[in-house]
């Protein structure tokens, strides 16, 4: 009986391991979430519109919005508890939206002004990696350094951080950084924030 029980243990420790190298997902365990949550963007990138397909798919979150754009009123709507901010901007979703950086950053400052007096969860995710960093100044840039630094939890695409930027901003913050090896694998971080 000692053998079965010895082997048994062994094989949930062996699909456990599959499972953890499967999700590809590594850094700092995900964070609780909490709900209500709000999902949007920085820099009106297609991360955000991705990240909510992911959140949906997961069946994980019953209680959740999506707005593009929201301004600091729009925190008051609904008794929210976490913000999700996907970075990464496109001059395509700027000029959509009718805006320039300059006037989303200002956005983006006030969004997270009202956040913190609000005292909600601010979660910055970089779902799309690399393709969403740019040079020192460029629009990509400039969201990152609109949110990050104020986020209380980070999800990053791994090859969105070759420079170690996230390892930095991170350190100084304390924020927990979470690295997914793939975009999809986000959908398993969200599933860890809101296991019941």
């Amino acid at each position: 009986m000692n053998v079965a029980r010895t082997c048994g243990v062994a094989g949930v420790v062996v699909l456990l391991a599959v499972v953890s190298a499967s999700a590809a997902i590594s850094g700092a365990p995900p964070v609780k979430g909490q709900q209500p949550l709000l999902i949007t963007n920085a820099g009106q990138g297609p991360g955000a519109k991705m990240s909510r397909l992911l959140v949906q798919r997961t069946g994980a979150v019953a209680d959740f919005d999506y707005l593009a754009e929201p301004q600091p009123a729009d925190l008051k709507t609904k008794p929210y508890k976490t913000l999700m901010v996907v970075l990464g901007s496109t001059a395509k979703g700027l000029g959509a939206s009718g805006i320039t950086i300059d006037q989303e950053i200002d956005r983006l400052n006030a969004m997270i002004a009202e956040a913190k007096k609000l005292k909600l969860q601010i979660v910055g995710v970089l779902l799309e990696g690399k393709t969403r960093r740019g040079k020192p100044g460029g629009a990509d840039e400039r969201c990152i350094d609109a949110i990050a630094p104020f986020a209380d939890y980070l999800v990053v695409k791994k090859d969105g951080n070759e420079d170690g930027r996230f390892d930095a901003i991170a350190k100084k913050s304390g924020a927990p950084l979470t690295f997914i090896d793939d975009a999809m694998d986000f959908s398993e971080v969200v599933k860890a924030m809101y296991a019941k």
